[in-house]
């Protein structure tokens, strides 16, 4: 009896585990729920340590150490616009300093050799160049004077509207074409051998680039130095 009763259950037990799986095979998939609520943001990391600062880059000090020309273009362009523009001429070239930054003494009377170039002058197109000779005799005393030439090298005038001129020329003090010219605050320490002076002229159209009248003014800070070599 046990057995038979035992067999029964069984047989009633998948019967009913049969009935449940058919139901849930026919049944439809409900509806997704709702989304859930976002999470909190976490909270921002702590900023790291700032890095050790690198080493400075290499400048042009050698090249600047003899001072410079700042140089003063004022007059009219071509196109009939009036211009002002200065520049600082402050690199020396590192040979030829008997010819590019030098003094030579022959009792009262000196004479100065002077080259700047508006950039570094170590490449073939950094070629804008002021270069100034000067001869002053009898210096200190009542009937001091000079002797003043300015070549002007490959100088690129670049105005505000983008426009530029390319202007070049050779300027002396004894030539008709300048007029007005003026050398004031000249001082020459033969210790230190720095020498400072201011320059001023003018220069009719026919003989500039501009085609116009201009005013070339400048003012000279430097140091020059003297060759021991052979002369």
């Amino acid at each position: 009896m046990k057995t038979t009763k035992s067999i029964f259950l069984r047989i009633a037990c998948i019967g009913v585990f049969g009935l449940l799986f058919a139901n849930c095979e026919d049944g439809e998939i409900g509806a997704p729920g709702s989304d859930g609520i976002d999470g909190v943001d976490g909270i921002n990391g702590i900023d790291g340590v700032n890095g050790i600062d690198g080493q400075n880059g290499i400048a042009f000090d050698e090249l600047a150490q003899f001072g410079s020309i700042n140089l003063t273009l004022e007059g009219t362009r071509p196109d009939d616009i009036p211009f002002t523009i200065t520049n600082e001429f402050k690199f020396t070239a590192s040979d030829d300093l008997e010819i590019t930054n030098a003094v030579s003494e022959n009792g009262t009377d000196l004479f100065f050799t002077i080259e700047r170039s508006l950039s570094t002058p170590d490449d073939s197109f950094q070629g804008s160049i002021a270069f100034i000779n000067l001869s002053a005799t009898n210096v200190g005393e009542q009937n001091q004077a000079f002797v003043f030439d300015l070549d002007i090298i490959d100088y690129a005038l670049i105005f505000d509207d983008l426009d530029f001129l390319a202007f070049s020329g050779f300027f002396e003090s004894t030539d008709p074409s300048v007029s007005d010219f003026e050398i004031t605050g000249f001082n020459f320490d033969n210790q230190t051998n720095a020498l400072t002076f201011l320059f001023d002229f003018q220069v009719d159209g026919e003989n500039n680039t501009t085609g116009n009248d201009i005013s070339i003014s400048g003012e000279v800070d430097v140091i020059v130095v003297t060759s021991i070599g052979n002369e």
